[in-house]
């Protein structure tokens, strides 16, 4: 099979060719994203990647600061600053934290050769698709392998973003892809740590070197993504690998960036099922009255947010028992000032982790869960929620993105109401600038 056919029909796309609503869901994931970034900005880990990289100096802007790097390590500084927080959308057709590791990566570079805001959601758009359909090619032992996806299918989407950008033609675009499948890396291991938020940024600045490597005449296999020894083959099911073509061809006409799903609470989306579920319940029922609660979700979310006894802010974003807890303690779970050590290790928070069993059902998809919330009298109530389906509003989606976008501004400091005014006329922009 020749490398993905779906390359050349995204590589020349230009934003005329994008339908209404896709230019309106990119639109909202790049206000949704810039709003986690520059919260993110002023998390711990991003000190620290700004004091170590922060002498690598560029016409490039690092979001929550007054530095200006080269457009690899801007990428690097800003994916790890927007996925600090875990408050970033996700892609349930897209299969990973899509936005994340693909707009740091075109937005450095559309700002360092001075593309226009047109050109950026073309090349950002274009990144999603070709990311999705990285997604599909794999099949579905990827992610339960151990594999984080929104590194890996990251790395591909950032470097066809950039390839876009650049106007690679096919062959040099097919060779950026193939550079790319040696750089697609990142473990679930590593999640709960600030490595996890690295992973993003990571993969954007590896899809800028690998476009640029390859305009510049930098050689590597075109077929080294889907064919022999490629990277499906060596990160997936072989066998599953061998139907590839049909999956593919089944979403050519698809628009995946729809799928977008976004967040609403400060943790892994995985628990966002759960604590609606909690919420609901808590609601009409006494916490004080509380004798357990059970939450039941697919055995797979244990290796992702099944942190059993989380003592730190990062280990509370991927625990199932620590994000109930919050919530039977009223705590605000939208708030990342939430997600701190001090809150997380509180006895508050640890006396009633105690009354929290998580158990599995494989009938269950990632996105569902159930709530059973057991009284005094031990009598059972119960809950169920499932968030895997993408909004059909988008205006109504809209609103809400934009109240969280100043929410995030203003925890961070900043003017939202200002950014928010910059960021709604990107597309008219001649050039983009972020500083």
């Amino acid at each position: 099979m020749d490398h993905l056919a779906a390359w050349d029909k995204y590589a020349g796309m230009t934003y005329d060719d994008l339908p209404t609503h896709v230019v309106q869901v990119a639109n909202q994931c790049i206000l949704d994203w810039f709003g986690c970034a520059l919260a993110g900005s002023t998390e711990p880990l991003s000190d620290i990647l700004r004091n170590h990289f922060g002498h690598r100096s560029g016409a490039c802007t690092v979001i929550g600061s007054d530095l200006k790097l080269e457009a690899p390590t801007a990428a690097l500084l800003n994916g790890a600053s927007g996925h600090a927080l875990d408050y970033d959308d996700t892609g349930s057709s897209v299969g990973c934290h899509s936005t994340a590791p693909v707009l740091p990566a075109v937005l450095a570079v559309a700002e360092e050769i001075g593309a226009s805001g047109k050109e950026l959601i073309a090349a950002f758009v274009a990144g999603v698709e070709i990311e999705g359909r990285i997604n599909h090619a794999m099949g579905r032992d990827h992610y339960p392998r151990g594999w984080h996806t929104t590194a890996t299918y990251g790395t591909f989407g950032a470097t066809a973003a950039v390839a876009h950008l650049l106007k690679l033609p096919k062959d040099q675009y097919a060779t950026a892809m193939g550079l790319a499948a040696s750089h697609a890396c990142g473990v679930k291991a590593n999640f709960g740590t600030m490595t996890k938020p690295y992973h993003p940024g990571h993969s954007a600045e590896s899809g800028v070197n690998c476009a640029r490597l390859a305009a510049a005449g930098f050689t590597a296999n075109p077929e080294a993504v889907l064919g022999n020894q490629g990277f499906v083959q060596a990160a997936s099911n072989a066998a599953q690998a061998t139907d590839t073509a049909e999956r593919l061809a089944a979403i050519a006409d698809d628009w995946l960036i729809l799928g977008t799903l976004f967040k609403y609470h400060a943790a892994c989306h995985l628990t966002h099922a759960a604590i609606e579920s909690v919420l609901k319940l808590r609601t009409s029922l006494n916490v004080d009255d509380l004798s357990s609660l059970t939450i039941t979700v697919h055995p797979m979310l244990l290796d992702i947010c099944g942190v059993p006894e989380p003592k730190t802010g990062l280990e509370g974003k991927f625990s199932l028992r620590g994000t109930a807890s919050l919530v039977l303690n009223g705590i605000d779970t939208a708030n990342p000032e939430t997600y701190v050590d001090k809150v997380i290790s509180s006895d508050a928070i640890q006396n009633l982790i105690d009354k929290v069993t998580v158990e599995t059902d494989d009938t269950l998809t990632n996105f569902q869960s159930k709530v059973v919330w057991v009284d005094a009298n031990q009598n059972a109530h119960s809950e169920f929620n499932d968030l895997s389906e993408p909004v059909s509003d988008y205006d109504a989606q809209g609103e809400k993105l934009q109240r969280k976008f100043v929410s995030l501004c203003n925890f961070a400091g900043q003017d939202g109401t200002a950014h928010l005014g910059s960021l709604a006329t990107l597309a008219e922009a001649e050039k983009v600038r972020l500083g």
